[in-house]
């Protein structure tokens, strides 16, 4: 008998672990619920990612954008944000309408909306014009500021002429008999190569306002050719001493005034004169 009882109790500890691991009826309802959320949750993703993805191909984000800054726009104009006056420094040489163009439409439109850089990017393309600056004067004013490029020289290519700055950036075509006190570059890519140069003549005026031509020889140096037809040879590296020399001579001598055919300043250490008329080696006419 005894063993008999010890049977029932380890059945019913068995039957009671069992119930133990099984879940409740709450637990299972609980499960099921969370399944179907998860799902729900899952559906309304893929259903709103393709709504997006239909607005963004059918352009619909662009037309709220451009709704949203015309709105933006009015009320800003209303507010008393609306230019009515566009100012303009430093012009000189530019032509007003050219500036006007490249701002574009201004008046009536919103301060608030105007993009600056652009704008300044815009003027700044313009030929006669080295750097700008575009600033809002609130409520109602822009101003423009811009600093002009200096000419100095006109390049010669293919049969027209461009007045260009002493960085070799291009300001506009000119005619023949336009700023002819300018000396003349021939050659192709020689307002690149002519930048230095012409930053040179500017610190010796006497020799700057002589020279009448820029002459590139083989791609690698120049010749200044004066207005009395005298040729100053200078050499590839090194031509601010050359023109420091040269400088030197003029201002002691007045070399630039004398019946002289070229000065040959290429070797540093020995000048060359050839006078008018008289017999040249070979080896000296490059």
């Amino acid at each position: 008998m005894p063993k008999v009882k010890k049977t029932k109790k380890k059945a019913r500890t068995k039957r009671n672990a069992r119930a133990s691991f099984e879940p409740s009826f709450f637990e299972r309802v609980g499960a099921i619920v969370s399944r179907y959320t998860l799902a729900s949750v899952a559906g309304v993703v893929v259903i709103l990612v393709g709504f997006v993805a239909i607005l963004w191909a059918g352009g619909y984000f662009g037309v709220l954008a451009e709704r949203a800054g015309r709105l933006a726009n009015a009320a800003a104009i209303s507010a008393g944000f609306e230019i009515r006056k566009v100012t303009l420094v430093g012009r000189e040489k530019a032509a007003p309408d050219e500036v006007s163009n490249a701002l574009g439409p201004l008046l009536g439109m919103s301060t608030l909306a105007l993009d600056l850089e652009a704008a300044r990017a815009r003027i700044e393309r313009l030929g006669w014009v080295k750097s700008a600056s575009v600033t809002r004067l609130l409520p109602d004013t822009v101003n423009i500021s811009i600093r002009e490029r200096e000419p100095a020289a006109v390049w010669q290519m293919s049969g027209r002429l461009k007045l260009i700055d002493d960085g070799g950036a291009v300001i506009r075509d000119v005619g023949a008999y336009e700023y002819a006190s300018l000396p003349l570059i021939v050659g192709a890519g020689a307002p690149e190569a002519a930048s230095s140069l012409l930053k040179s003549l500017g610190a010796h005026p006497l020799i700057r306002q002589q020279t009448a031509a820029l002459i590139r020889v083989a791609e690698r140096r120049w010749n200044l050719r004066l207005r009395n037809g005298l040729d100053v040879k200078l050499p590839e590296i090194g031509f601010d001493k050359a023109l420091n020399t040269l400088s030197t001579l003029e201002k002691a001598q007045h070399i630039l005034d004398q019946n002289l055919e070229y000065i040959d300043l290429r070797d540093p250490e020995r000048l060359v004169l050839r006078r008018r008329g008289e017999q040249v080696s070979d080896g000296a006419r490059q």
